[in-house]
């Protein structure tokens, strides 16, 4: 099949082309920058075929994506600085390409006739409760400027598409770019102690394991709204053993079952690293420097994967295992 990948500089964008090459399929690949500018690690993507695109050029869009005549076009290019999102002179520009930006791929898509798959977020909720959200769920309330972008850019696919993948993700983490992983090693690595925040309760992503999921969804027409993180770690029999470890501190020998916070990811980073960097866990409030109001329910109900068919993604802990293999922090 031939693919078109918007954003390919970024984290996701860079698995996604390299795994489209593993399976012998045609991609290329598409940012702002004259050519590709992601991480230079001899990987596939960077030698694959790039365009340069700036997605909110309405008339761009269409020529390019008219002269590539792509099966199916994966839309990884996002504004994803949250924080930065709420300042009032960047809203117009978050919006822009969040929103009319990814009306334009569709309305392409639309034109050639070709599937589409649009990453979105848990943002486009109110993060309220403990229920994991579904992702035919309906009742949307983003709390920021970026999580309200990525639900209208969401209904700009389902108004304009009949053949599209709206695939929700959370605490993205990838070879390609920054992410919580490296900040926190980096942190780690400079400071007796980091706080971290342990109100805030979901799972991670890995764009290796991602990568492989939209590509499995892209190779089918079962089309429709999804979730995608790595796997929660089942929970375990109630034992003595087990009890000793219930919860995660800096103690634990074993890591969190179920949804986790970000302290206990930071937890688990730092013991698989080998750091012993004191780690605080503290409240949203207490951490006090988002600009953006974040949600305390990031957990996403992945069932929908299983009962289309499609394999999910393993476990976190094992994804970090990984990535801290290929990233040699």
């Amino acid at each position: 099949m031939k693919f078109f990948v918007t954003g390919v500089n970024g984290q996701l964008g860079h698995d996604v082309m390299n795994e489209l090459h593993k399976r012998g399929h045609e991609g290329v690949g598409s940012d702002l920058s004259e050519a590709y500018a992601g991480v230079q690690d001899g990987s596939a993507v960077t030698g694959m075929p790039y365009m340069s695109l700036d997605i909110t050029d309405e008339t761009a869009v269409r020529k390019v994506i008219s002269e590539v005549k792509p099966e199916v076009v994966i839309h990884c290019a996002a504004w994803t600085a949250v924080d930065l999102a709420e300042e009032e002179d960047k809203r117009a520009v978050v919006k822009h390409v969040n929103v009319d930006g990814t009306r334009n791929i569709a309305q392409a898509c639309k034109e050639q006739d070709c599937k589409m798959l649009y990453l979105s977020t848990d943002y486009v909720f109110n993060g309220q409760g403990t229920t994991p959200w579904d992702p035919d769920c309906k009742d949307y309330h983003p709390l920021n400027v970026y999580g309200q972008s990525k639900l209208d850019g969401e209904l700009a696919v389902s108004s304009v598409l009949e053949k599209y993948f709206i695939v929700r993700i959370a605490w993205v983490f990838g070879l390609n770019g920054k992410n919580f992983i490296k900040t926190m090693i980096n942190v780690g690595k400079t400071h007796e102690e980091v706080r971290v925040v342990n109100d805030q309760i979901g799972t991670p992503t890995y764009t290796y394991d991602l990568a492989r999921l939209l590509i499995d969804m892209c190779e089918t027409e079962k089309y429709g709204y999804y979730h995608a993180t790595n796997s929660e770690l089942p929970e375990e029999p109630d034992s003595e053993d087990n009890l000793k470890t219930d919860g995660l501190d800096t103690d634990a020998q074993k890591p969190k079952t179920g949804y986790i916070s970000w302290y206990d990811f930071c937890v688990e980073i730092y013991r698989q690293y080998g750091l012993t960097t004191k780690i605080t866990p503290v409240t949203t409030a207490e951490y006090g420097l988002s600009k953006a109001a974040r949600p305390f329910n990031s957990r996403l109900d992945k069932r929908k994967l299983v009962e289309n068919g499609f394999t999910p993604l393993p476990v976190w802990t094992d994804a970090v295992s990984r990535y801290l293999k290929e990233a040699k922090l």
